[in-house]
């Protein structure tokens, strides 16, 4: 045996190699003495015992690295229906109990919570489970038997310090081991699971916080199959919403390792972007006490979040338009009707960018939009009215989303241009990942229902177009403070205008109250060399000319 080939002896005479596709599914194939496939029963049977020797010498570790290697062979070359067919469900549940207890029993090995290594024939105790857990069964057994609550267990025995964590190559096993699951979980069961309900069990035992942990450790290359999953995490709106907030485990180890007081040392860049994404995201998606941008579609009613006063109703056809009342609902029909049967197939549970995660970035960063605004307005002579908001939540390859980077990145673009003619507005994101035939079948519903939103606009509201990581959607925006004064009318557009290019804050003292005036004041002194700066920034710029020779 070597790390490349494995041969075997077949009872006919033939010697085969299963470190191929051609030698595994035909071991597979080939009953051993006439009886059905028996391989893990025996063979782990031999392992058990071999284990269960108080002293094991060379030869001993020898065999328990030849057998567990024969498995990881098998599960990995063989093709994966004959796998399935011919693996009898016993088999791996004999398997899964074997590892399971020995995962038990190598959690309390002083040398394991000491250094966090495995000797070679403990590693690959570990080392089989990854090519077995990109099959069904062995995954659905996991659960069933609770597999990845014992190895979140053996992760955290590790935990002697708070940042204590596997070496290189056993995180990387567990990492991809857990990956595995999910990407099998998604693409190989024919009943598909969702994104949310896979993370929602290994959140519950412990292994999505104990995997997110191993992932920050140093790897020669990332797996594909970690960064996926990765990658539909972050399309789990509600659910980060909720396991990643502060005070739950997840949301506790993803802030302790940005805050580097948990995980590796030398952080994995890309995983560590990819958390600062999922830290940005729960902060977004908080309530807050405030107006939000639900309204209503037929008269422009807002919904006021405080104490659930005003709480409109949902169109449960398309689940994209509000209303105060049966009454609006059903005056409006006539008009909905269009945009609706265009998104009546929409997925109601995809777990979208949420409206609250729109708001709060509207809120979060009004000023700065609020002077990009102003600039494109002046420099194409629009009004704001002629105008959209665009703000992209998707991760790019590198994990992180334009809306959500410090600073943010976002566009203000003509809205028209979007919809009419050859819509040369239209952002370059609309083509990716997907062919002509897809495009021109989703392009209908997103074009639609900005049109519809453009269409029912009114002074106080701004036009808001969102990529998430499952679609697009589209917003009325409507910001105002606790006097109900609005902010994004056209007076408020003129005051920014005033106070950017002539230094005049009078028109924004009508609509703000001292804090917010004191933070639009910073902000644009900061940025654009309006207003005085602060006192504590004039005694360091006079203490600095000094120190270069200088007297006022």
């Amino acid at each position: 045996m070597s790390k490349d080939t494995c041969n075997v002896t077949l009872p006919d005479g033939r010697k085969i190699d299963i470190c191929t596709n051609e030698g595994a599914d035909i071991f597979l194939q080939v009953p051993e003495n006439g009886q059905d496939f028996q391989f893990f029963t025996s063979n782990i049977g031999t392992a058990s015992m071999i284990r269960s020797r108080k002293r094991l010498n060379a030869n001993d570790k020898s065999k328990l690295t030849m057998i567990y290697f024969m498995v990881d062979s098998l599960s990995q070359y063989s093709t994966p229906g004959l796998f399935r067919s011919n693996v009898p469900q016993g088999e791996i549940e004999f398997w899964i109990d074997h590892v399971i207890i020995e995962l038990k029993k190598l959690s309390t090995n002083q040398g394991w919570i000491n250094t966090g290594k495995l000797e070679e024939h403990d590693a690959f105790i570990l080392n089989q489970c990854i090519s077995m857990f990109m099959h069904p069964v062995p995954v659905a057994l996991a659960f069933e038997k609770n597999f990845f609550q014992v190895l979140s267990d053996f992760v955290v025995m590790r935990k002697i310090t708070p940042s204590s964590l596997p070496c290189t190559d056993i995180a990387e096993t567990i990492e991809i081991l857990v990956s595995n699951t999910v990407m099998t979980c998604l693409y190989n069961f024919n009943n598909k699971w969702t994104a949310e309900k896979v993370f929602k069990k290994l959140d519950s035992c412990g292994m999505l916080e104990q995997f997110i942990r191993v992932t920050t450790v140093p790897q020669f290359y990332d797996a594909i199959s970690v960064m996926k999953t990765y990658e539909e995490l972050i399309k789990c709106n509600s659910f980060i919403k909720k396991a990643f907030k502060k005070g739950a485990p997840c949301g506790d180890v993803v802030l302790a390792i940005l805050d580097r007081k948990d995980g590796h040392e030398q952080k994995r860049k890309d995983i560590f972007k990819r958390l600062e994404t999922i830290a940005s995201y729960v902060e977004l998606m908080q309530p807050q006490s405030e107006t939000n941008l639900r309204i209503c579609r037929y008269c422009n009613k807002l919904e006021m979040s405080e104490e659930g006063q005003n709480a409109l109703m949902q169109c449960s056809r398309c689940r994209m338009a509000y209303y105060c009342s049966r009454e609006c609902q059903v005056a409006d029909w006539k008009d909905h009707k269009k945009s609706c049967v265009a998104v009546t197939k929409a997925d109601t549970k995809s777990n979208d960018v949420s409206d609250q995660t729109v708001l709060n970035f509207a809120k979060r960063y009004y000023v700065d939009i609020m002077v990009e605004l102003v600039d494109v307005c002046d420099e194409n002579n629009l009004k704001k009215e002629d105008l959209l908001l665009e703000l992209d939540f998707t991760p790019n390859k590198r994990g992180r989303a334009p809306a959500l980077k410090d600073p943010p990145e976002f566009k203000i673009a003509r809205s028209r241009g979007y919809f009419e003619g050859s819509r040369p507005n239209e952002p370059d994101w609309f083509y990716k990942k997907e062919d002509r035939n897809t495009y021109k079948k989703n392009i209908k519903k997103i074009i639609l229902g900005l049109k519809d939103h453009f269409d029912r606009l009114t002074p106080s509201h701004f036009l808001c177009f969102v990529r998430n990581p499952t679609g697009a959607a589209c917003y009325r925006l409507q910001l105002m403070g606790q006097d109900g004064k609005q902010w994004f009318t056209d007076e408020a557009v003129d005051a920014f205008r005033s106070a950017i290019n002539d230094d005049d804050f009078n028109q924004l003292t009508r609509i703000f109250n001292t804090d917010q005036m004191n933070m639009i004041r910073r902000h644009l002194g900061v940025n654009h060399g309006i207003g005085m700066p602060e006192e504590e920034q004039i005694d360091r710029a006079r203490m600095a000319l000094r120190m270069l020779g200088a007297d006022f």
